[in-house]
């Protein structure tokens, strides 16, 4: 891959974008160095960590510590407030929760940040012009596919006739087996059901109630699961080595995974490329950064938070396979020529949808997960309970 915005090009692109001398500014004005910390999920890619050394690089008054911890969605809200910190890097279904619960402050953006509709939708204070948290990455459901011959015509395949195909050459995220891997069978799960019915989950996260609706918009992918036309894997690291190992044509995965597959899986015989493609329709994630309501050093906060998820670093981040959260990096025209599968994640990422933006996400996922798993795997039907427990927890 040709080595974009390296670490010399960021800097100077920052400098000419007139971001670091508005943050370098106030803190070299400080008499008193301040030490930032930002909560964050694990980065596997390295990416959002050098963004952090870049900016502690430029402003040494006022240094940010990353703290990476280790939790699933179901736990991010209790495990990010039992660390002390000035930034929480949120996973956008909990932004709903620390914002009504006052756990952060809203932040007014600087400038145009070029946000596609659905990523600012998911971060957005209302209609007041602020937000509760800047879109650092947005993210999206993607279907992988090895491709052996590019000379040969290769149609973006539809996600029903790759469930129905046999033998069995797609695997996806369709088994759980702890809390750690509930949130990406939830994520799947509500793909398959909005192949078949896109009125099951409206563009603005609002659930169907309806028991008829969902038992035929889930019922394709029991059939398939039980004829072990698709391999089942809980969370996407198996995922992936299934689909390495097994040589299998078609994944659904995060694209943040594409950089390190496609340069991996082209070192074999007989693959040639590995190409993306949305879901008919993909759910819609991402994180974004957030000032802590306990900090002490706001103003610092969110200058920094300005930096990490300025235009300049959304092209650094679409580098490591993070999707850029606004309509620039898409349409940078050093970016598209090293990554022409961009524009493929950008269509996928405004036709997706988001989960239910609710408050009490985490109760809704894990009975979601509970009720599906046991249709899925232990031949239990879903009934009317089924709709009374979501419902219960989503009103």
């Amino acid at each position: 891959m040709t080595e974009l915005y390296s670490r010399r090009s960021f800097l100077a692109g920052v400098l000419t974008a007139g971001t670091l001398s508005a943050a370098a500014g106030y803190v070299l004005t400080r008499r008193e160095p301040v030490q930032l910390k930002l909560a964050s999920g694990v980065d596997s890619t390295g990416g959002r960590r050098l963004l952090v050394t870049m900016w502690n690089e430029l402003n040494p008054g006022a240094r940010i510590e990353l703290k990476e911890v280790n939790s699933s969605t179901r736990d991010q809200y209790d495990t990010f407030l039992g660390t002390q910190a000035d930034i929480f890097n949120l996973d956008v279904i909990h932004i709903p929760r620390f914002a009504e619960d006052g756990r952060i402050v809203p932040i007014t953006p600087r400038g145009e940040l070029s946000l596609l509709p659905m990523v600012r939708r998911l971060s957005e204070r209302g209609d007041t012009g602020d937000f509760w948290a800047l879109p650092f990455n947005t993210d999206v459901g993607m279907l992988y596919r090895r491709v052996a011959d590019k000379s040969v015509a290769d149609v973006q395949p539809e996600l029903g006739d790759v469930l129905a195909s046999s033998p069995a050459r797609f695997v996806g995220q369709l088994k759980t087996v702890s809390p750690q891997t509930d949130e990406a069978f939830v994520v799947n799960v509500l793909e398959h059901a909005l192949a078949q019915d896109e009125a099951i989950l409206t563009d603005d996260g609002t659930l169907s109630f309806s028991l008829g609706q969902w038992r035929a918009a889930v019922a394709p992918l029991a059939e398939a699961i039980k004829a072990r036309k698709v391999r089942i894997e809980a969370g996407e690291d198996d995922t992936l080595r299934t689909f390495q190992r097994s040589n299998l044509r078609f994944m659904r995965n995060w694209p943040v995974s594409y950089p390190a597959i496609d340069r991996a899986e082209r070192t074999k015989k007989d693959t040639a490329e590995i190409r993306l493609s949305s879901l008919p329709i993909g759910i819609i994630g991402g994180q974004s950064l957030a000032v802590s309501a306990a900090s002490e050093h706001r103003e610092a906060a969110e200058l920094a938070i300005h930096f990490l998820t300025s235009a300049t670093s959304q092209l650094h981040l679409a580098k490591y396979g993070f999707a850029p959260t606004g309509l620039n990096a898409y349409i940078d025209a050093g970016l598209r020529e090293a990554l022409p599968h961009l524009n493929g994640i950008r269509y996928a990422v405004e036709s997706a949808r988001p989960r239910p933006m609710h408050r009490r996400y985490t109760e809704f996922a894990q009975l979601f997960a509970d009720h599906l798993r046991r249709y899925l795997y232990e031949d239990e039907q879903l009934t009317q309970r089924f709709i009374q427990d979501i419902q219960g927890v989503l009103r």
